[in-house]
């Protein structure tokens, strides 16, 4: 039997807290617990730094975190709920000019002055945050005194000043109502009572409502085990995360033995950038069971777990501090990461119109089909009524929602009492006078891969040129294809790694792809130190390099590239060039050999989309 695992998800909080000493811990049983758990091999020359602080700053890791007692118990607290003095924001804990607020507390100083999820604080009471200093250190201080928080607006990049007051503020991680006839639960933490109150709420909701509508727009992560319980009344019994450790041994967590799921209902995500961790690894088990759909935006991209070593489970190292490790990678049932990926969500629509639209699939099936659409999506099927979809206050949502449906969704209109006709979306907008606009491409016509594109297209993962076109039938460039990639999987740059490839400039156009795809370790130089951007790229090229994607972002694909080229292997793909045999087995498990193009004739880039698009659709990063 594959052994359970427990491990705390990533959040830090603004809340009261008091500036201790740095460490109680003793620096050797420090490291020892490092290259015990850390879930990479860490440097040689760490381990001749002076102090805790110096190597946490050396690995580089805004999940490793030490934390004093006080800062321990505002941590549990922040999870698993509790009241406590702050100004009532969590904070990420990694430095990117400045500390990104990840989520505000209802009936907080910090949501009565203003702040917002996305802010980015830069300063506190006029000193300047930094790398390695606690903004949660900074923020703390006694019930009734103020703090000015210095940010910088994520609506619209401006600089501000807040000055609250601190005071108690509780921490409601769950709540629900019956919102417009539908349940909805707003879930801010994956902690120790929200199993308990999510069961409570189908139980007393489950018979008023078509589909549950869940928010984790502000959630920023919590426990697995929370997580798991919470998704096994939606799916049941089942695998609910898979981990992968240092050694490429895996564990798993499952929901709860011998439970059945409390509702059939279908369940509605709201997601954002700010939903990480726990939301994450919650909303790919929903996707991956079938479950339900998501609206609203990619999520934040965190595929890493930490466990926390104290005084409960490491005996006479610590007492009340704690050392917390990133110690896993974690994949979704079917095996696939979030890790700076994110989860898609099915729809993506603004924040703005999220909600909105998320409420508008929630009628009960009509009596008569007239004046009623039906929409199969995902698995799933939903009834919106038209007269309320075209109301002032939902008119923008629901055209927003009908731009976002892909080329799987099929939409149809009711007349009479049972007679459903499939409509297109943009024919039923043109119908009722929306401003509506495709997210499409004006010349695939014709194409072999319009509908992959199509769908990458409407996932806004995909460009094409200034004039509406995406010119399928043409070359593409090393420089576009890598460009093409890093978008779809919305890798961040790093141009420091573009040192190693002597034609490409910081400044070209293509400098953020090359650097993203580089840095991830999937694409590699000639031996002369160039990359050279502007050759068109080979069809086996294309093949090595999304092997490479595949095997990063699925853990089957993971453990297929770790095998040896058979003879059967060989005799089927010795056409190839020997460095890309493994790569083509590897894509053609995920029927991702699209096309008929020869390994040595140039890419296109319809044949480019097409690849990445059944890539993300055979490991699971598409939920259509």
């Amino acid at each position: 039997m594959k052994k359970f695992l427990s491990a705390f998800l990533s959040l830090a909080v603004a809340l009261s807290l008091t500036a201790l000493p740095a460490s109680a811990l003793e620096l050797e049983d420090a490291k020892t617990l490092l290259q015990t758990y850390y879930v990479d091999p860490l440097p040689d020359e760490i381990w001749s730094l002076d102090s805790l602080d110096e190597i946490l700053e050396a690995i580089g890791d805004p999940y490793t975190v030490y934390m004093n007692t006080e800062e321990y118990q505002a941590f549990l607290s922040s999870v698993n709920g509790d009241t406590v003095v702050g100004i009532g924001a969590s904070v990420e804990n990694a430095y990117n000019d400045g500390y990104r607020i990840m989520s505000i507390l209802p009936d907080s100083p910090a949501l009565e002055a203003g702040l917002e999820a996305g802010d980015r604080i830069i300063a506190v009471d006029g000193v300047a945050t930094a790398a390695g200093v606690d903004p949660r250190t900074m923020i703390s201080g006694q019930e009734g005194t103020t703090v000015t928080i210095t940010v910088i607006s994520q609506s619209d990049g401006q600089r501000r000043d807040y000055t609250m007051e601190r005071r108690s503020v509780l921490i409601p991680i769950v709540t629900y109502d019956l919102v417009d006839g539908v349940a909805v639960i707003d879930c801010t933490s994956f902690g120790a009572s929200t199993a308990s109150v999510v069961q409570a709420a189908i139980e007393e909701l489950d018979n008023q409502t078509a589909i549950w509508l869940m928010d984790l727009r502000s959630n920023p992560g919590g426990t697995d085990e929370s997580a798991a319980l919470t998704a096994g009344q939606f799916i049941g019994s089942a695998i609910m995360v898979y981990f992968r450790d240092s050694a490429g041994g895996y564990y798993y967590r499952a929901t709860s033995p011998l439970v059945e799921d409390l509702t059939d209902k279908p369940l509605v995500i709201l997601t954002s950038p700010h939903s990480a961790s726990g939301s994450e690894l919650f909303a790919a088990a929903i996707r991956d069971y079938e479950a339900g759909i998501a609206l609203g935006q990619r999520t934040f991209g965190k595929g890493i777990a930490q466990n926390i070593y104290d005084e409960s489970n490491t005996t006479g190292i610590f007492d009340g501090d704690c050392l917390k490790i990133t110690t896993l990678r974690f994949f979704s049932p079917d095996g696939t990461t979030n890790h700076i990926v994110g989860v898609l969500p099915t729809l993506v629509i603004s924040a703005e119109n999220a909600p909105a639209a998320a409420l508008l699939l929630g009628q009960e099936e009509p009596s008569r089909a007239s004046g009623h659409l039906k929409l199969s999506l995902a698995g799933q099927t939903f009834y919106l009524k038209i007269s309320e979809a075209l109301n002032a206050d939902n008119k923008a949502a629901f055209t927003e929602l009908l731009e976002a449906l892909p080329p799987s969704a099929l939409l149809y209109q009711g007349a009479g009492t049972r007679t459903w006709t499939e409509v297109s979306p943009a024919d039923l907008a043109r119908e009722k006078q929306l401003d509506f606009t495709a997210r499409s491409f004006s010349d695939l016509e014709g194409s072999e891969f319009e509908r992959e594109i199509r769908t990458l297209a409407t996932y806004q993962l995909l460009g094409g040129y200034e004039d509406g076109t995406f010119r399928p039938d043409n070359t593409v460039t090393r420089a576009e294809f890598c460009t093409m990639a890093a978008t779809a999987l919305a890798l961040p740059a790093d141009h420091s790694v573009l040192d190693q490839f002597s034609d490409v400039s910081a400044q070209s156009w293509y400098a953020d792809g090359i650097s993203a795809m580089a840095d991830m370790g999937f694409i590699s130089g000639y031996g002369d130190g160039t990359f050279r951007p502007d050759s068109t790229i080979t069809y086996q090229e294309m093949v090595t390099i999304l092997s490479a994607v595949a095997a990063w972002a699925n853990m089957n694909i993971y453990d297929l590239s770790q095998q040896e080229v058979s003879a059967a292997d060989w005799a089927t793909y010795y056409e190839y060039a020997p460095w890309a045999q493994a790569p083509a087995r590897n894509l053609a498990s995920l029927d991702a050999l699209v096309g008929d193009l020869a390994p040595a004739d140039l890419g296109t880039r319809q044949v480019a989309a097409g690849m990445l698009y059944q890539i993300m659709e055979g490991i699971g990063l598409l939920w259509d």
